[in-house]
């Protein structure tokens, strides 16, 4: 019921805005379907997002690891006490996902974020003099020496919701306090979980 009660108050405060997002929002209505696609066997996706209060220069990270069920096997929110912008978020929370990944032993993923700027940042060096250039940098050389990386990719937030909220959740949180959710998830969690794997506009 807390956790609950902490969504309710997210939504109300969440500010989540990168200059790519609106345009991407913009458009799903003239996509037939979209929702969250699983991995191949024996990869594990992540989703990750990033949540920017701008009055504050706060912000909130989150992540969520799914197998090629859809099932849900770790999940993870915090907060940020300073940060210079929405794109740095969006780097401090694919980081914090692969910090886990690699504490779990886990190097086969896919990477999935609805920042498009991301997605540059770390397939090129075309942000890397900006604010959050360094944590750029490190994402590129973790993914280098650590992990076995299927893809990173873009999707429209319908396809990032759980990692959206969960960012959200983590903008809520005391800077030295992330959750921490371990298979089998709580049930918050497990209901972002499934809404990613419905269908939208299929009505159900």
């Amino acid at each position: 019921m807390h956790e609950v009660t902490r969504r309710a108050v997210t939504f109300s405060t969440c500010t989540h805005q990168l200059e790519d997002k609106p345009t991407k929002m913009a458009i799903q209505g003239n996509r037939a379907k979209e929702k969250w696609v699983p991995p191949p066997p024996d990869v594990l996706k992540i989703n990750v997002d990033g949540a920017f209060h701008a009055a504050e220069k706060v912000g909130g990270w989150g992540f969520v690891f799914r197998d090629c069920d859809g099932h849900g096997v770790l999940a993870r929110s915090g907060r940020l006490s300073r940060v210079h912008d929405a794109l740095t978020a969006e780097g401090e929370a694919c980081l914090a996902a692969l910090e886990a990944a690699m504490d779990c032993g886990i190097s086969l993923v896919a990477i999935e974020t609805d920042s498009s700027n991301l997605v540059a940042a770390v397939t090129s060096g075309k942000f890397d003099q900006a604010p959050g250039g360094v944590v750029f940098k490190e994402i590129r050389a973790l993914l280098s020496l650590r992990f076995v990386l299927l893809s990173f990719s873009h999707v429209s937030r319908i396809c990032n919701g759980c990692a959206h909220e969960l960012a959200c959740v983590g903008l809520q949180r005391g800077p030295d306090q992330p959750a921490i959710w371990m298979d089998p998830l709580p049930g918050f969690v497990q209901t972002l979980v499934d809404r990613d794997l419905v269908d939208p506009t299929s009505g159900e």
